[in-house]
């Protein structure tokens, strides 16, 4: 259970008793962590500590029993958020590693940073390592085309530009993004759902743009806040749809190996699997 989003949950809700003393919202907390008062205290104190809620004095003075645990305008803006929620980073991460499985771990690991440096409010370091993480995907996405263009010929043609440009380490990422734009336009229409979609490599290379120009050198490029939040709020769509991709191509190249060979009696196999 992804706790502090239940939290943020509970005092989005109308009718909570958020009061500050132990009987009350932290005893509800309590329960959510398994019974222990002092994980409860450090879930609130750490939300605290990361501007998500706050202790409103309610006009009590001294007495601190009916201080009231309140969303900060951050603190509403996760409870209120969808899915991929950056104000939210244990539930983005939960939501992560449950809808991509087979995410990168390099990727996931580097995501995690991003959601940490945007919650400090550093956002260019934030996009940054979201776009090594992007970098990280794309790469593994380029490796499994390669592969399956050189192993199954009904996809038509082959990706030698496209493995010269990874091999090569003087090559930007740019170069390389555009060599499988390339490799990948003539087989979109035969792409499953909707993988082929353009709008998802748009979106990757935009991000990669943010950190480097298209000779490989850091742009200086400055990054607000609305601009890291959106940042991350896509990534985690078209990751999941080049994970997915990377799968796609890995599994008809498994399958071209596995398939028996004509000489063998067997007509050629064309598989177009779904992923």
């Amino acid at each position: 259970m992804d706790v502090r989003s239940e939290v943020l949950k509970l005092l989005a809700s109308p009718g909570i008793d958020a009061r500050f003393a132990q009987s009350y919202l932290p005893s509800t907390v309590r329960t959510l962590v398994g019974g222990s008062m002092t994980k409860a205290w450090e879930v609130l104190w750490g939300m605290t500590a990361d501007g998500l809620i706050y202790l409103d004095p309610n006009g009590q003075g001294s007495s601190t029993d009916n201080w009231r645990w309140r969303l900060s305008e951050r603190g509403r803006a996760a409870a209120t958020g969808g899915p991929w929620e950056p104000y939210d980073p244990e539930g983005y991460l939960t939501r992560l590693r449950h809808q991509i499985p087979g995410l990168d771990p390099v990727a996931l690991r580097y995501v995690q940073e991003a959601l940490g440096a945007f919650n400090a409010r550093c956002f260019l370091a934030s996009s940054v390592m979201l776009g090594v993480a992007s970098e990280q995907v794309f790469i593994g996405l380029a490796n499994s085309v390669v592969a399956a263009f050189d192993s199954v010929p009904e996809l038509g043609g082959t990706a030698d530009k496209l493995k010269q440009a990874l091999n090569n380490p003087k090559q930007s990422q740019h170069t390389r993004f555009l060599e499988l734009r390339k490799r990948l336009e003539p087989v979109r229409p035969k792409l499953p759902d909707d993988l082929g979609d353009n709008l998802t490599m748009d979106a990757v290379a935009d991000l990669l743009r943010v950190t480097r120009n298209d000779a490989g050198h850091p742009t200086g490029r400055n990054v607000d806040e609305n601009t890291a939040y959106t940042h991350l709020q896509m990534a985690a769509r078209y990751l999941e749809k080049m994970t997915a991709l990377k799968h796609h191509f890995e599994a008809l190249t498994a399958n071209a190996i596995s398939a028996p060979s004509p000489s063998a009696g067997a007509g050629p196999v064309v598989s177009t699997p779904t992923v």
